[in-house]
């Protein structure tokens, strides 16, 4: 198919007039077009698309020349430049934009081995998740591999990029920026740039463009949230926080909000794609070949062992040598990025004949690059993980394996994608027996990254008795850490010396750095004098006094940025560098074997020849092991080398005893919540906190409910029917507007004092934060009175403003109708008045007075304690509308605080009986049951009909039962389906659902009642109680008029009956306000 062509002698394949390759590469598979036309064409073809030539390489000595990026850079062309309509970060920008330089500059660090430890805990929740739900799975139902999998990574880079939950394994689908995402990259891909294509895509972009809207205002008013909230790297220690802290040392500035946000929807799109795909493609790996699984899964038994309860821990994850093998073994089959779109600096040549000019386009075939049988052998396209042994990286070229991107370009979370997936296949292998029930053939779906399509398995619990019992190393027991904790006997003070310690670092991502500034602070205690730096601050200037100790680590065989002109001065240095002592610690990561400790060990090697004498042996860390303690046996043999070597007294390789840095002094407990202490509410801990609405439907439900599960304290009891008291706290918005209209900023403290003699609501006469006074105090959103405004008025001396004030709190007919029409009917508060009104002066005092006490809200419970003991739940339907007044949004403020609370946070409340009274299943458990609740007016029947199931595992017969639900549409708020619907196919209850939103007529629980007339006066005249959960403004009245209008028509006086089953506690309500 080759010939002369513009490009010659670069081969090409046939193309068409007009066209030329477009229609040769699919819009649904271009990545594995280009693959089958280099099996045709070999390792170096060009194409002619639209626009622009493009060069496709995958000859391994081609792609050498590639990586070098001295010559080759990153491409944004194509699909990576129109994503940028949605983000515009460090995977769509090009490497001179500071959108690519500033977030690299302050995130390397954050995705470093090291930095993996601290997101152990978020990742190994997610994936607890996920296999928690397949634990609980049927032994007939399937697993859909790939979309659970990228359930496990979008909700992942969620918690550990910004404190976000998908809550993914909550759902039936996904949560609607999940569905935005993808039509956005589908979009992109689709995207061919031929004539009138904008035209032919109108509705896929305008959807498009939608769609981003709606990513880019989720993700705004997260970072807003977490501005407002005044959470920083200590309380929310993920990506989020540190971007908004983060200072680029080069440039000395901070990300803007908009650099922020981008790198946010980049991370998630680049994070949970391509991982999703590695963890598909690996299991699919996986069932084809058993003795591959067989080994993964004796490796996974040794190390996590068989007892499923105790959590895998970091170091555990990291000793999964085998399982990271079968990662990178798929990595290497189906790269899921497999395709890098790179350029030329200049004008070059590669091969010694193919010319490459700036304006080309150069695609690295990773697919094609990893089945190269030069390299891999003649089994390359076989799944072997044996590719990945340490010995067989070690020697394989450097760039013959390229999943991630190249260089300074490559993927800055491959650390993190790796850490994942080795955790999450580990804890899968530990627990099921994986059955490819379909024999399922690989079918690729591509978009901007590639999956298996269609892949559904079967995942079985393996028996506990069958598994190997593996080692298993458990933590440290408390005994363990106690021994630990005691102090040393105090060693004797080392001598001052003073012998000269210079301390070198070459670190990006913080390690190096870190284990050097524990090496200085070591010489310290042992009499030297150190000084620490980097490696470039001493280019070309070695001291010859004292010594040298050199830690530094390699970045994808590159020398660290601040250890670059280090490294190249001694490519050039003369032998002049006798009388330099120096000794050197490497870090490395022996993921990458063919560039492990390339840098260190160069370093070592450089010095020995330009005459510098060598001390101590290099040492070795390796990040898949155990790096602290390579370091510390390699410092402890330091020290008595330097002690020969300079002639050291003895007694200066033993440290002298560090003096604590910290010294603690105890203060009495802080002001407790007073709130708290009258309701007598006790400390309640979140186990679980999960959205139960679902997007689908006409149209997507921007509403939200939580089902919050709460451990109680011993000792702590209730019955169904109960309330739980919540005590809430103002959100963080809120506080920040108020502290903002007074001046406070976040670390503010006030003392308040009150007149002798009246009884103060607020804590008195002791220092207080004042986010704390106005988040856990009083009321910030009720409504403003006259009276308030009159004192406002009173405040004010603008001519403008103090006329407005009066003519809201007057008492005459005018200012009456004015304060109804402009503060009660939009209920506007008087921080939002004061917003308003900024030219009025009401002392923060006078305004602290002037709002009441914050109250406790009530929420009916929502468990059973027989089925639940020790802890209960609540059904919240959070409250979040535009506000009537139309500033901003209005949001409850219980509702959403028991929103924002996360698995592990505590909330303080109390059980209260119901005030409802009657409002208790009968001790008969023989007797019927109707009950109504639409809405979280079913919370109390989840009690009930728990309670119900208690009953007959316990062996007692039930009456019959009716429970009428309402909602809006059955895809979207149709809460706790699966488990009414099991319910009501056991017998516990008959369901009857009304949804107002799901078709033409809107059909609410009364119409139900109405149409089930028959049915419910059965259970009547059998002695059914009735019960009514919900709005009591609206639905109950409505539901009552169809009883009595039942009633009617059997002959009863209407208004008599329904008031003789009110006396007979046979109509029991339990209902609040509507809105």
């Amino acid at each position: 198919m080759a010939g002369k062509n513009s490009l010659h002698p670069i081969p090409h394949p046939a193309k068409k007039p007009f066209v030329g390759n477009l229609l040769s590469i699919g819009s649904d598979s271009p990545v594995l077009d280009m693959w089958k036309i280099a099996q045709d064409l070999g390792g170096i073809y060009w194409l002619d698309m639209p626009g622009m030539p493009v060069i496709v390489v995958s000859s391994p000595a081609l792609v050498d020349e590639l990586c070098e990026e001295a010559r080759f850079d990153k491409s944004t062309r194509g699909a990576l430049r129109r994503l940028r309509a949605a983000s515009h970060g460090l995977f769509t920008s090009d490497t001179h934009e500071e959108t690519w330089s500033k977030p690299h500059n302050i995130l390397l660090a954050n995705f470093s081995q090291r930095a993996m430890q601290a997101y152990h805990p978020m990742m190994l929740d997610i994936a607890s998740q996920l296999v928690t739900k397949w634990e609980r799975l049927n032994f007939d139902e399937e697993v859909d591999v790939v979309r659970d999998m990228t359930a496990l990574t979008l909700d992942t880079i969620g918690l550990c990029g910004f404190g976000y939950r998908f809550n993914s394994f909550y759902r039936e689908g996904f949560h609607p920026f999940v569905d935005a995402m993808v039509r956005t990259l589908e979009t992109v891909q689709n995207r061919r740039g031929l004539p009138l294509e904008e035209l032919m895509l109108k509705k896929e972009l305008a959807q498009q463009r939608k769609d981003i809207r709606f990513m880019h205002k989720m993700v705004e008013d997260i970072i807003e949230e977490r501005r407002a909230s005044g959470a920083d790297i200590a309380t929310k220690p993920d990506l989020l926080s540190y971007m908004i802290a983060g200072v680029d040392k080069k440039s000395g500035e901070q990300l803007t909000d908009k650099m922020i946000r981008d790198e946010c929807i980049e991370f998630l799109i680049a994070g949970h794609e391509t991982t999703s795909g590695l963890l598909s493609f690996a299991t699919y790996f996986l069932l084809k070949s058993p003795e591959a699984l067989a080994k993964a899964q004796a490796e996974v038994d040794s190390v996590f062992g068989p007892d499923t309860t105790q959590k895998p821990t970091y170091a555990q994850v990291n000793r999964l040598q085998y399982v990271m093998q079968v990662l990178k073994e798929a990595l290497r089959l189906y790269p899921t990025a497999p395709a890098i779109a790179m350029r030329a600096k200049e004008d070059t040549t590669i091969g010694g004949q193919y010319t490459i000019k700036k304006k080309n386009m150069v695609i690295m075939h990773a697919l094609a690059l990893h089945r190269d049988k030069g390299v891999w052998g003649e089994d390359a396209d076989e799944f072997n993980p044996d590719h990945f042994s340490r010995e067989a990286e070690r020697e394989r070229p450097v760039n013959a394996f390229k999943p991630f991107g190249n260089g300074q370009r490559a993927c800055i979370g491959r650390q993190f994608a790796l850490q994942e997936a080795v955790l999450t296949l580990g804890m899968i292998l530990q627990r099921f027996n994986l059955v490819d029930h379909t024999d399922y053939k690989l079918k690729i779906k591509e978009a901007l990254t590639i999956k298996p399509e269609g892949f559904k398995i079967k995942a079985l619990l393996r028996d506990p008795a069958t598994r190997p019992r593996g080692n298993g190393e458990a933590g440290a027991t408390p005994a363990t850490l106690a021994a630990s904790a005691k102090p040393a006997a105090r060693k004797p003070q080392a001598a001052r010396h003073g012998t000269s310690l210079l301390v070198l670092q070459g670190s990006n991502l913080g390690t190096a750095e870190d284990l050097a500034r524990q090496l200085a602070e070591a010489g310290e205690l042992r009499g030297f004098s150190t000084q620490l730096a980097s490696l470039d601050d001493y280019a070309e200037r070695l001291p010859a006094n004292g010594a040298v100790a050199i830690v530094c680590a390699s970045y994808n065989g590159v020398a660290p940025d601040n250890a670059a002109e280090f490294h190249r001065w001694l490519d050039k240095a003369d032998d002049a560098l006798n009388g330099v002592r120096f000794s050197v610690f490497g870090c490395g990561n022996t993921d990458w074997a063919a560039t492990y400790q390339a840098v260190p060990r160069r370093i070592d090697e450089r010095l020995e020849a330009l005459g510098a004498t060598r001390v101590h042996p290099r040492g070795e860390g390796d990040a898949r092991e155990d790096m602290d303690g390579a370091f510390q046996d390699w410092s402890d043999a330091l020290w008595p080398e330097l002690v020969k070597a300079f002639d050291i007294k003895a007694g200066a390789d033993t440290p002298a005893e560090a003096e604590p840095l910290y010294t603690l002094e105890e203060l009495p407990p802080p002001q407790k919540n007073a709130l708290v202490d009258a309701l007598g509410a006790v400390a309640l801990r979140v186990l679980e906190n999960r959205e139960l609405q679902s997007p689908g439907g006409d149209a997507e439900s921007s509403r939200s409910t939580r089902h919050v599960e709460l451990t109680l304290p011993e000792g702590v009891n209730y019955v169904p029917g109960d309330h739980l008291s919540v005590v809430p706290r103002n959100s963080p918005a809120q506080v920040e507007r108020a502290m903002a209209r007074f001046g406070f900023d976040r670390s503010a403290h006030v003392r308040l004092s009150a007149v002798p003699g009246r009884k103060a609501a607020l804590p008195v006469d002791q220092v207080i934060a004042v986010d704390r006074l106005l988040g856990d105090y009083v009321e910030l959103q009720d409504v403003a009175t006259r009276k308030q405004i009159a004192t406002l008025a009173a405040y004010t001396e603008c001519p403008f403003t103090k006329p407005k004030l009066l003519a809201l709190s007057g008492s005459d007919e005018a200012s009456q109708a004015a304060y109804k029409a402009e503060v009660l009917h939009k209920r506007k508060s008087l921080l939002e008045l004061l917003e308003e009104h900024r030219a009025c002066q009401v002392p923060f005092a006078v305004f602290l007075e002037m709002l009441s006490p914050l109250s406790p809200r009530y929420y009916s419970i929502s468990s059973s304690p027989s089925m639940t003991p020790g802890r209960c739940s609540v059904t919240v339907g959070v409250v979040s509308a535009p506000a009537l007044s139309g500033n901003g949004n209005f949001e409850g403020v219980c509702s959403n605080y028991l929103a924002r609370a996360e698995a592990g946070d505590t909330v303080h409340g109390v059980i209260r009986e119901t005030t409802a009274e009657g409002f208790r299943l009968p001790e008969d458990a023989n007797r019927p049951l109707i009950m109504i609740g639409p809405g979280t007016g079913l919370a109390p029947f989840r009690g009930f009909l728990q309670e119900r199931a208690a009953r007959v595992e316990r062996g007692e017969a039930l009456g019959d039962a009716m429970l009428f639900f309402g909602c809006r549409h059955p895809a979207q708020d149709f809460i706790y389906a699966e488990e009414l619907k099991d319910w009501s196919h056991r017998g516990l209850m008959k369901l009857h659902t009304a949804f107002s939103r799901s078709g033409e007529r809107k059909v609410y629980v009364q119409d139900l009642i109405r149409e089930q007339g028959a049915a419910v006066w059965k259970l009547l005249e059998a002695g059914a109680v009735i019960y009514v959960c919900g709005d009591g403004s609206r639905m109950e009245p409505d539901v009552r008029r169809t009883l009595s209008d039942l009633a009617r028509e059997h002959g009863h006086d209407s208004t008599a009956w329904m008031d003789k089953m009110i006396a007979d506690q046979r109509y029991v309500l339990d209902v609040w306000a509507g809105s």
